[in-house]
């Protein structure tokens, strides 16, 4: 048996400071074996494909200085990319201009010798490939949204008998599916303000929840608590 802990969606400088700080501070009490990030280290406004002028011409210094920082503190042994730090992967690839998509290729190498430096192993967004496997659990960073999310990823990713937990959808979700051994799904929250000017007239977002995930897991079993904010401070188990 081994335990783990499971963060996501920071969201570089739009990040919860009081979130991260209690992170760290159960991180350090709980001592995983396994520290995971679960994506959207960054969030890399400008880089949308349907960024407004000004949101293009935003400059992106803050967000990465606040990823890269979390990365030092944090320090995961798994980070699994989530959809907003892909578009630094998409832009180095497909953007139009040469110089956009050299500059994107530098940030992405500094982003790998950090990992590199902490012994963190970085997975893309991608079904296939952006899954870790650990025992009976899978963690993914998330690829459904929406209220039926949590049981849509369980439906599609948990093992038979197994857990999948994923982040995405910056709320906390618990799911389990009726199937042949049986299948469950958590999603564990965000480190990120849940109040941002996009979001602001969403009513998703009246469901969106600081927190993150955290068990064990073995080749035969699973447990997996979410810590939340309880009248005003994190509970946990």
């Amino acid at each position: 048996m081994k335990s783990f802990v499971y963060a996501s969606d920071l969201h570089g400088d739009k990040q919860c400071h009081d979130s991260v700080e209690q992170l760290l501070k159960f991180t350090k009490e709980f001592n995983p074996d396994v520290r995971i990030f679960g994506g959207d280290l960054f969030d890399f406004s400008p880089l949308m494909k349907n960024a407004d002028p000004a949101e293009k011409n935003a400059s992106m210094e803050a967000d990465v200085w606040a990823g890269m920082e979390f990365l030092n503190k944090f320090q995961p042994h798994h980070f699994l990319l989530g959809n907003h730090d892909d578009r630094l992967w998409q832009t180095a690839h497909k953007h139009s201009l040469g110089l956009i998509r050299d500059t994107a290729k530098i940030c992405i190498k500094d982003i790998e010798k950090k990992c590199r430096s902490i012994k963190c192993k970085m997975y893309p967004y991608d079904v296939d490939k952006g899954i870790l496997s650990l025992g009976k659990i899978n963690f993914v960073h998330g690829f459904y949204h929406g209220v039926t999310a949590t049981k849509r990823h369980a439906e599609t990713f948990s093992q038979s008998g197994g857990l999948v937990v994923h982040g995405h959808i910056h709320s906390i979700q618990h799911a389990s599916i009726p199937k042949m051994g049986g299948g469950a799904g958590v999603s564990a929250g965000c480190l990120a303000t849940t109040a941002m000017d996009w979001n602001r007239a969403k009513v998703n977002r009246l469901a969106h929840e600081t927190g993150w995930a955290y068990g064990y897991f073995s080749n035969k079993s699973w447990a997996c608590y979410t810590a939340r904010k309880f009248e005003g401070k994190f509970l946990w188990r």
